[in-house]
Formats: structure tokens, C-alpha cells, sequence
């Protein structure tokens, strides 16, 4: 049993995204970075893609307040500061909103856009077998897509001795 809301969010966040997607298991392999990369809780890799390892950053949040009567938004908090923090990142980004109570998690991408504080995350995206393969094409398409030129570095050793 989990010791604290945020080890409570932090079991539910990695049940979810580490449920079987197939016969071949789970398609994200999830690292939690402890405080070591500002504003990013996780580092998700994609399992089975092909070539180097696509992955994305994410920020955790967690509420046991549930959700706003009008439109059913996740009662969690992102000030600018953390969103666009996170979004700099020249990587895919996510927030991702755990309901303790219910257990379940959203899903809302931080790329591209102007962003300000937020007070409650909608519930557009749930963490769901349709929306993890979602996930894992739109991380792995960005990669895909990335210039893929092979860098120069003048740190390798000269084989003309």
C-alpha cells in the first residue's frame, strides 16, 4: 500500500500506463526521475518501436477533489511556470491528471501551444488501451519525423594514426 498521495498517484500513473496492450505486454517502459530533471516526473520510453527509442516527458498530478460540476474537469493545478517549464522540453510532453478516489488518469499534451496556468485538466484523453496506442503513435510519428541526420562530433578518435 502506498504511503502518500503522491506514492498513491504515482502507483495508479504506472498500473495504468503499464497495462498489457497486447499478446506482447505493455508498449511503455516508465522511469521515475525523482526531482532530478526540472519539471518532469517521468520519462517514457516506447517498447517495440523500431530503430532508437522514442520517448516522451511527463508531469504527474494528482487530486482526491475529483471533478468541476460544469464540465467534469480533473481537479488538478498547473501553474504557467510548471506547463511551460515542461513544454521546452525538445521532446513530446505531457501532463497527466491521476483521481486518486477513482483511480484513473487523463492525458493532455503540453507541445506547441501558449500556454497559462490551469486549474482543473479535462477528461477528454482517459489513460485507456485506445488512448496508450494513440500515445504511442504520436510519440513515435514525432520521432519519426525528427531530422535524422548523423551528427559530427570532434570528441571520437581519429582512426588516421
Amino acid at each position: 500500500m502506498a504511503d502518500t498521495s503522491e506514492d498513491k498517484s504515482r502507483e495508479i500513473f504506472l498500473k495504468l500506463m503499464s497495462e498489457p496492450h497486447s499478446d506482447s505486454g505493455a508498449i511503455f517502459n516508465l522511469r521515475y526521475l525523482e526531482d532530478k530533471i526540472p519539471y518532469v516526473d517521468y520519462i517514457v520510453e516506447l517498447v517495440g518501436a523500431k530503430g532508437a527509442v522514442p520517448y516522451f516527458f511527463v508531469q504527474l498530478k494528482s487530486t482526491k477533489q475529483g471533478y468541476t460540476k460544469k464540465d467534469q474537469r480533473l481537479k488538478v493545478k498547473f501553474t504557467q511556470e510548471n506547463l511551460r517549464g515542461l513544454a521546452a522540453y525538445p521532446a513530446p510532453t505531457y501532463i497527466i491528471g491521476i483521481d486518486e478516489k477513482e483511480e484513473t488518469g487523463y492525458v493532455m499534451s503540453v507541445d506547441g501551444e501558449e500556454l497559462s496556468a490551469i486549474a482543473s485538466l479535462p477528461t477528454l484523453f482517459p489513460i485507456s488501451m485506445q488512448n496508450r496506442g494513440n500515445l504511442w503513435n504520436e510519440v513515435n510519428d514525432f520521432w519519426l519525423k525528427c531530422n535524422r541526420v548523423k551528427k559530427t562530433s570532434q570528441f571520437i578518435e581519429n582512426e588516421d594514426k
